[in-house]
C-alpha cells in the first residue's frame, strides 16, 4: 500500500475513532461474501457502524488514541463495530446473529466507556444487561417504594373525611 494512501487511510480512522468510547471489534475470517453481506446489513439496520480495515492502521490509530489492545486482538480479519450507544447492546447483537445464522464469529476485544477489554472480557459483554435494562431496573427498583407510599397516603387521606365524619356522629350522638 502507497504510503500517502496509509496517511489518507490513518486520518480517516483517525477520524472516524477519535471520539469512540464503546466499541467492538469481531474476527470475520470465517464469513463467506453472503454471511458478511447480511452481518453488515444487520448492523447497518440497527445504526452500528462496520469497518473492516488493516489491522496494523488500526492498532497504530488506537494505540495513539492512548487504547492498547493485548496481543492477538488485531490478528487476522477484524471488524471494528462502533454505535452510539453501548457496546453491550452491540455485543448482544453480535450474539444474536452468530446464533441465528449458526456462525462462529468470536469477539476480539473492544472498548467499554473508554477502558480496553481484551477478548475474554469482551465475550462477557454478552451476558451483563444492557444501559437501558440496568436503567429500567433501577427506575422499577425507585417506583416500587414510591407506589407503595402513594398506596398509603391516598388510604390516610380518604380515611381522614371518614374519621371526621365519625367523629362528628359521636358528637351528634352525645349532645342529643
Amino acid at each position: 500500500m502507497a504510503r500517502r494512501l496509509k496517511e489518507m487511510i490513518v486520518r480517516d480512522l483517525d477520524g472516524f475513532l477519535g471520539g469512540v468510547t464503546n466499541a467492538v471489534m469481531v474476527d470475520i475470517s470465517k464469513l463467506n461474501a453472503e454471511d458478511t453481506l447480511d452481518y453488515r446489513n444487520t448492523f447497518r439496520t440497527a445504526g452500528i457502524s462496520v469497518n473492516v480495515v488493516k489491522n496494523s492502521l488500526a492498532r497504530r490509530v488506537l494505540s495513539a488514541q492512548g487504547h492498547n489492545f493485548p496481543a492477538g486482538s488485531f490478528d487476522g480479519p477484524t471488524a471494528i463495530l462502533t454505535s452510539p450507544g453501548d457496546a453491550i447492546t452491540t455485543s448482544k447483537l453480535v450474539a444474536e446473529w452468530r446464533k441465528k445464522k449458526k456462525r462462529k464469529v468470536p469477539i476480539k476485544g473492544g472498548l467499554l466507556e473508554g477502558d480496553v477489554l481484551g477478548p475474554a472480557e469482551a465475550e462477557k459483554l454478552v451476558d451483563m444487561p444492557s444501559v437501558q435494562q440496568i436503567q429500567q431496573m433501577l427506575v422499577s427498583a425507585i417506583a416500587g417504594p414510591l407506589t407503595s407510599m402513594v398506596g398509603i397516603a391516598n388510604n390516610i387521606l380518604a380515611d381522614v373525611p371518614r374519621a371526621l365524619q365519625a367523629i362528628a356522629d359521636k358528637k351528634q350522638e352525645e349532645g342529643e
